[in-house]
């Protein structure tokens, strides 16, 4: 049995895929990615080779299964593999992002193309079918299910004693809203109100947020952590009580599942993504994003709803058991792969 993945495989959402699918099918997967790099030019000439290699698949003995993250990306070059069966996983609401202007235009021809191609499309939750069914994906064609989470690894300890601390576990970019977070640290600080932050990750926002954190002289109430290996993040996340995310959009969220799991209260955007997993005031928080004084005052109403909070994470946690353990959802997933790999 020969299977293909196409995607990032530093990312921990792909590597948790590839681990699943290997240890349920008993193979080992190949793996092809394009190369890392900030010039447009390099990345164009990248692409253009990473095509070219897996157009030569075509002379060469057929892949089984080809997995592909991203429809307007790996799914699209997924269509050029000699494969016998494709999968395509989204990875947003939408894979079309930006949904406007020129990019979005090719963008929703390339998904629109991967979906219909595609002999499986999955969805990691239902708020990604909707784009799928408005690209023209058969609903025949899609599986609704998250790869879920390794629940022995967030054991969900009694945190009612911890110092008030929160962790954000978002990738330094934007959309994220960092800037956002470090805002109501200082309103809280403002109120008197103690709070620990602790950010774990990199990307492009990160040195921006660092000169805020600095410049309201917040260095002891935000900490950047950097890179934590995925591994060693629950560590991390059983010192606090709190989990903060207030990306202006979202896809189904593993950081969600993962701070439920771990016994994090979540404070998150109220967006279509996370409205099926929180209800306000109950076992969590939704605020509109961008809106760091509404932000301040969620945080503010968890740390003052101290039963509330404790009987809202023993609510998380048994919905993480019985939908979105991760032993039992890629058993699901990959016994979908042997059903279509013995199809015609």
């Amino acid at each position: 049995m020969r299977i293909l993945f196409l995607g990032e495989t530093y990312r921990a959402d792909a590597i948790s895929w590839i681990k699943g699918v290997e240890a349920n099918l008993g193979v080992k997967l190949e793996t092809r990615e394009l190369p890392k790099g900030n010039s447009r030019v390099l990345r164009m000439l990248a692409a253009l080779g990473f095509f070219g290699k897996l157009l030569l698949t075509r002379f060469s003995k057929p892949y089984d299964l080809v997995l592909a993250e991203r429809a307007t990306s790996y799914g699209f070059f997924s269509l050029f593999v000699h494969a016998k069966k494709r999968v395509v996983a989204q990875q947003g609401i939408t894979d079309v992002y930006p949904e406007g202007g020129f990019s979005g235009f090719y963008k929703s021809i390339l998904q629109r193309l991967a979906y219909k191609k595609a002999d499986l499309i999955h969805a990691w939750g239902n708020v990604m079918t909707y784009a799928m069914l408005e690209s023209g994906a058969s609903p025949y064609k899609i599986m609704v299910l998250p790869k879920g989470i390794d629940l022995s690894r967030y054991q969900c300890p009694d945190k009612e004693e911890l110092t008030p601390a929160f962790i954000v576990t978002r990738s330094f970019y934007d959309l994220y809203r960092h800037i956002d977070i470090v805002e109501a640290v200082k309103i809280l600080r403002d109120r008197s109100i103690p709070i620990k932050g602790y950010m774990v990750g990199e990307g492009p926002e990160k040195a921006e947020v660092e000169s805020l954190i600095h410049q309201y002289q917040l260095e002891e109430a935000v900490i950047l952590k950097g890179h934590v290996p995925n591994d060693q993040l629950p560590e991390l996340m059983d010192l606090c009580r709190y989990y903060v995310a207030v990306p202006t959009t979202e896809g189904v969220s593993s950081s969600l599942f993962e701070a439920m799991a771990s016994g994090c209260y979540p404070v998150v955007t109220d967006l279509p993504a996370n409205q099926p997993f929180i209800k306000n005031g109950k076992n969590g928080h939704l605020v509109a994003p961008c809106r760091p004084i509404e932000l301040a005052n969620a945080i503010e109403s968890a740390l003052q709803s101290g039963t509330q909070v404790g009987e809202a994470l023993e609510e998380n946690r048994r919905y993480i058991e019985q939908h979105v353990d991760y032993c039992n959802n890629m058993k699901i997933i990959t016994d979908r792969y042997i059903s279509l790999m013995q199809t015609n």
